[in-house]
């Protein structure tokens, strides 16, 4: 018998992903992935998500994402120690005819020794193919989770390529963690 057949049937036998874990000598990570991938255990509803969130998103299609605005302001060259505030608003939902466009606005101060030095302001909106339209619950949740996740990475582009076309080193933004 193999480990996943073990780790399915102990759970049949109701013993806890935990437990099967400790009793096999394998990860917690590993039984749960087992079991998921197996459909024996279902994902836990995160607490604050409305309750036709999953279904939502199951029927979801990214479509394009598209530039919006860019600007790009440098004062003076930094003398001190250089640092970065960023302020990262969602827009939208903007009602389309197969479904939605929404987005993220960024505005990255650039500071020297905590003094604004200059700013960058990144714009976009991504297009989903949705049988549905958000509601304000249904966007909340998705402008905290899936349209950061969806943009963030173009977020980095345009944030390390300007700060490098102004002269500056490249300012990476971090990964975005949900």
């Amino acid at each position: 018998m193999t480990k996943a057949e073990r780790i399915r049937k102990l759970f049949q036998e109701g013993k806890s992903v935990s437990e099967i874990a400790e009793a096999l000598g394998v990860t917690y990570q590993h039984a749960y992935k087992v079991l998921r991938r197996s459909g024996l255990l279902k994902p836990k509803k995160a607490q604050g998500f409305p309750e036709n969130y999953e279904e939502f998103i199951s029927g979801l299609e990214i479509l394009g994402i598209s530039l919006q605005a860019l600007s790009a302001r440098l004062d003076r060259h930094p003398q001190g120690k250089k640092g970065a505030r960023l302020v990262l608003k969602p827009f939208g939902p903007e009602a389309l005819e197969e479904g939605f466009r929404a987005g993220l606005a960024l505005t990255v101060d650039l500071l020297d020794d905590n003094h604004p030095i200059g700013q960058l302001q990144v714009k976009l909106a991504a297009t989903y193919r949705s049988p549905r339209f958000l509601d304000d619950n249904l966007f909340k949740v998705f402008a905290e989770r899936n349209l950061p996740l969806n943009l963030w990475p173009y977020l980095r582009f345009y944030v390390d390529f300007l700060t490098t076309q102004m002269g500056l080193p490249p300012l990476t933004l971090p990964l975005f963690k949900v």
